[in-house]
């Protein structure tokens, strides 16, 4: 007897489950192209709005008002790490909007500014690990040394705002932020004479000048960065037109020549 071939009972099934599955990817395909953008264009500003508390906290308020205990210490090492992850996203998204010889110089300069501050996290976290067991020669040198942090990174910092303001007077960033690069960029200039100050005066190295003054503007610029990348990215869309066959790509039709 020949076999009888025949279709599965559960074909007909089957296509509407893989018509359904296809439906559902479409859609969530469709979801994600609509998130990816506006979570783009919002990750600067969070990470710059990050990167300024974090940083403030860890270099204006921590100093000022906990001391040197070693536990709020390793505390201001814990907070200067987190800095530095929401600083690498405001400088990676920074980094695409540059070109040319300036793109290649804030490259280096970001570098030098991460680099410093996990070498600040080393110092400053290092010998909170077994306080009590350096003795007094040793504890200074440490402490001199971690205090060159500051003044350090004011030549990163000048690496940094330089080519945002001349981005900035071309019109890749708003002519506020320009403004405020600039402002940094003479600041920190300044700043550098805390490389030679006198200990215990204003200028001396990780004294009041690099806190106070120079860590409000450095938590300030870049937060001020963040939002001027998320604005930037928020470009209104083109007005319908009013005739409908403009939508479609058809030129309109003159009426008069409709009539003749």
């Amino acid at each position: 007897m020949r076999p009888t071939v025949g279709w599965p009972a559960d074909v007909s099934g089957s296509w509407r489950d893989g018509r359904l599955t296809l439906g559902m990817n479409a859609a969530l395909g469709t979801t994600v192209a609509t998130i990816a953008p506006d979570m783009n264009r919002r990750a600067p500003m969070i990470a710059g709005l990050l990167f300024a508390v974090l940083y403030a906290t860890a270099v204006l308020v921590i100093p000022a008002l906990a001391g040197s205990d070693e536990g709020v210490v390793r505390a201001q090492a814990l907070l200067l790490a987190f800095a530095v992850l929401a600083l690498v996203v405001v400088l990676a998204f920074t980094r695409e909007r540059l070109t040319g010889p300036a793109a290649h110089v804030f490259t280096i300069g970001s570098a030098v500014l991460v680099a410093q501050l996990c070498l600040a996290i080393w110092f400053t976290g290092g010998p909170a690990l077994r306080p009590g067991q350096l003795d007094t020669d040793a504890a200074r040198v440490v402490g001199d040394v971690g205090a060159m942090w500051l003044p350090a990174a004011t030549v990163a910092h000048i690496l940094v705002a330089v080519p945002i303001l001349l981005a900035a007077n071309e019109d890749l960033f708003p002519r506020w932020l320009g403004t405020g690069a600039a402002v940094f960029t003479v600041e920190q200039l300044v700043e550098t004479i805390t490389i030679i100050g006198p200990p215990g005066s204003f200028i001396s190295p990780g004294g009041p000048m690099n806190q106070y003054l120079g860590g409000t503007l450095t938590a300030a610029f870049f937060l001020g960065v963040g939002i001027a990348l998320s604005v930037g990215e928020n470009t209104a869309d083109p007005a319908p037109p009013d005739d409908p066959g403009a939508v479609e790509g058809t030129p309109p039709v003159d009426q008069c020549a409709a009539d003749e």
